[in-house]
């Protein structure tokens, strides 16, 4: 059977060399990004083998949940600690990233980057899911965040057959795995290949797979390329019609279904974004709906409730009470202002031209201003009260001569009074 490879450097036809013995098949993919461009694991999947995604991006893990949907896929990133991480998503590629280092020279290197907050679960939770069956091989590519994946490994008993990482810095055809490596060899691994990007490992408990790793792949695989990665002829084809030939026809098929391929998933990724923010969309009318069917449910019940004690028996039996109760407090309120001669309310304002009139005939009078004068002397509160109530007001002194043709025209007593009040008006006027 020939096997159609997608991985980006062939990582599926070495795997299906050593595995290819297997029928029905587990994987993990840790970093699975998208489920056919560069995929280590739609070969095994068209070949009956189910497994695990785990991915970070929100854009790639919806992809996967709608091409695998009989496979379980993980949105999250795997590493050694739960809770959430911050994540720089690189737009159409699978660069994305927890290493802000990284990410900032994808960055300079004219790439869009975009930091999301994603949830982060240790890569030991996410084994013992599945520690009670084989895994036959699990791939670990997390641009940079690999030694952290390994730490998370933590004491799950689960070891799967094969394990690939990548081992390059992103980008980069330098090698970064010295820090990582011994780690992964204390968990009962041993490494049998490396691929300019990637070490395979297997485990010390089969070692009988050790044998097919050595080679690279070729011409015994027996595998061809799918259009969709990075080694497809994408050049246009230079002879004339008439020197055509049948390796040509295969290279312009090869383009062409290349471009159909890229159009498709951008296409699809175009759909999952549309149906991703429709959803949204529907579930922010959802909720402004409920709220709203919420707080017309409370009105309704508030209305309910009043109409209820309204037409109850109590209230309208209680309705004298009640308006003896109001009448009670309007008059006890308007009783004690009148009593009080509360500031700003009627009772005062009316009171007080009455008590400056009096006060104007009574001074005008001295036979009724001194009796009054002594009887004050007896309430110094309620002269004092007065004084300030006279000298406020202007309007009364400025009308004082008026009780005669002029001062003279006074009683020496008269003379004296409107002697004090006159130097009690400009004592008030200098204070103010």
């Amino acid at each position: 059977m020939t096997l159609v490879s997608y991985a980006q450097n062939f990582e599926d036809v070495i795997l299906w060399r050593a595995l290819k013995h297997v029928e029905n098949g587990f994987y993990i993919d840790v970093g699975a990004q998208d489920p056919v461009f560069e995929s280590v694991s739609l070969a095994f999947y068209e070949n009956g083998w189910r497994g695990v995604h785990v991915e970070a991006d929100p854009h790639y893990a919806e992809l996967l949940r709608e091409a695998r949907p009989d496979e379980d896929v993980i949105e999250a990133a795997a590493g050694s600690d739960e809770g959430e991480i911050e994540f720089f998503s690189v737009t159409d590629t699978g660069l994305g990233t927890g290493d802000k280092d990284i990410a900032q020279r994808h960055e300079a290197e004219g790439r869009t980057v975009k930091p999301l907050r994603v949830r982060c679960l240790p890569f030991q939770q996410i084994l013992d899911r599945y520690a009670d069956r084989d895994i036959h091989w699990l791939k670990i590519d997390v641009e940079g965040m690999e030694e952290a994946v390994i730490d998370g490994w933590g004491t799950s008993p689960a070891r799967p057959w094969v394990v690939v990482l990548e081992s390059t810095i992103p980008n980069s055809p330098v090698q970064n795995y010295a820090s990582w490596e011994p780690k992964l060899t204390a968990l009962g691994y041993e490494f049998v290949y490396f691929d300019g990007l990637n070490r395979f490992y297997v485990s010390v408990a089969h070692p009988e797979l050790k044998a097919a790793f050595g080679p690279g792949p070729n011409f015994f695989d027996n595998f061809v390329m799918s259009a969709t990665v990075p080694f497809s002829c994408e050049g246009e084809p230079k002879k004339s019609d008439e020197d055509a030939d049948p390796v040509d026809d295969r290279s312009v098929r090869t383009t062409l279904e290349r471009r159909l391929f890229r159009e498709q998933a951008s296409r699809r990724s175009l759909e999952v974004d549309l149906k991703i923010a429709n959803e949204e969309i529907t579930r922010i009318k959802s909720a402004q709906q409920q709220q709203m069917e919420e707080a017309a449910k409370i009105n309704a019940a508030h209305l309910e409730q009043m109409d209820a004690i309204y037409k109850s028996t109590s209230w309208r039996i209680t309705a004298p009470l009640r308006a003896l109760s109001y009448a009670a407090r309007w008059f006890l309120q308007r009783s004690w202002a009148w009593l009080t001669l509360k500031p700003g309310s009627r009772p005062r304002r009316v009171a007080k031209p009455i008590l400056v009139k009096s006060a104007r005939y009574v001074l005008a009078r001295p036979k009724l201003a001194r009796p009054l004068k002594r009887a004050l002397q007896r309430m110094p509160v309620l002269d004092k009260r007065l004084r300030v109530m006279i000298v406020s007001t202007p309007s009364f002194f400025a009308s004082l001569p008026s009780a005669g043709n002029s001062i003279e025209d006074l009683s020496p007593r008269g003379r004296a009074i409107h002697r004090q009040l006159s130097e009690a008006i400009e004592k008030r006027r200098r204070e103010s």
